[in-house]
């Protein structure tokens, strides 16, 4: 009965801590909604390193690289303000550009050597089935990576341990609305949409889909960083 009694408790806080999250990112991805437009910026700005890296040839692969990290750093230095403070102005996304490039190059980098190995194992005997499991793996152990660079300000080696740490204490909480999201955002783009104006309409929706997505995660990871799971049935109990 105590052990039911407490799988009760334990799910009746997680779901309103998922209500928390939803209804307050969902409010904040409405206020700043302007913000969404970022993602076509550093989406233009990959594509065109698309289009000009075959002329650099060798040199190429490092500029898509060196760009990608750029994007990718300067969008999760978006969505901070908005975690943070719950604003973004125009002056957080002129500042967002270069923001956590290095952090984000030291994880590609380290995941670059990941990959190094993972694709000898899959020349082994049943290579294959563990190098799909070991990048599965390191896809859930290091799930909260671009949280912990923007929320957490590690060096790269700490960022990885840290999110395996946060993950192996946090992974029941974590990952069910974290799923569903991802759901969500893959079947928003998978819509039909025929003609110009449906394809731009998805495209706008997806974007703030995926702010949306990324500010609820933020707001997620700050309530399981900042309590236990028993301190966190314990001010359920009390209500606040």
């Amino acid at each position: 009965m105590a052990v039911t009694l407490a799988a009760v408790d334990w799910l009746r806080t997680t779901l309103a801590m998922y209500g928390r999250s939803l209804a307050k990112g969902g409010e904040l991805a409405v206020r700043n909604w302007p913000m969404f437009a970022a993602l076509f910026v550093f989406g233009g700005v990959i594509n065109a390193a698309y289009f000009v890296a075959p002329f650099f040839g060798p040199l190429g692969g490092i500029l898509l690289y060196l760009v990608t990290a750029l994007c990718f750093g300067a969008f999760l230095g978006s969505v901070e303000p908005i975690v943070k403070t719950g604003r973004a102005t125009f002056e957080d996304f002129r500042g967002c550009f270069g923001k956590y490039f290095s952090d984000v190059i030291g994880v590609m980098f380290a995941l670059w050597i990941f990959q190094l190995v993972t694709s000898m194992l899959a020349a082994s005997p049943n290579g294959l089935a563990i190098a799909a499991f070991s990048s599965l793996l390191v896809w859930v152990l290091f799930n909260a990576v671009p949280e912990l660079i923007y929320l957490g300000h590690y060096p790269t080696l700490e960022l990885l341990g840290e999110s395996y740490r946060f993950i192996t204490q946090n992974w029941i909480e974590w990952f069910p609305l974290n799923f569903v999201l991802a759901v969500g955002g893959m079947a928003l783009w998978h819509l039909p949409s025929g003609g110009l104006l449906p394809l731009l309409l998805k495209s706008v929706a997806t974007a703030l889909f995926v702010y949306f997505t990324m500010v609820v995660r933020g707001l997620l990871f700050l309530e399981l960083a900042d309590t236990s799971r028993r301190g966190r049935i314990f001010r359920h109990r009390a209500g606040s």
